[in-house]
């Protein structure tokens, strides 16, 4: 027998690559999405302007859902950097309430 320890070869895991390809993908079309819901906004608010009231309700929204597409691009794409290791995911230790001097 020899001595020292022994380490196990790390195994590749294809359904973490698959997942973080999943976040990539879905980061891409939020981008895409976002995007498509400024310009949309921009030209409903140009239309809005001209004096069509009812394009203002559209105005608004494409304005949320471009909101709400960038906040999920902004999630997903720190995901994305977490999966490949460039970003650590950071938890604070909890407080256990007392002092120390």
């Amino acid at each position: 027998m020899s001595e020292g320890r022994r380490r196990a070869e790390k195994q590749k895991h294809p359904e973490r690559r698959l997942s973080m390809l999943l976040l990539a993908l879905g980061a891409l079309a939020a981008g895409v999405a976002w995007v498509f819901l400024v310009k949309a906004a921009i030209d409903f608010g140009r239309v809005a302007r001209a004096g069509d009231q009812v394009a203002w309700v559209f105005t608004a929204g494409a304005t949320i859902g471009a909101t709400l597409c960038l906040l999920l691009l902004f999630v997903l794409v720190a995901r994305v950097l977490v999966a490949l290791g460039l970003v650590s995911e950071y938890k604070p230790r909890r407080s256990t309430g007392r002092r120390t001097r």
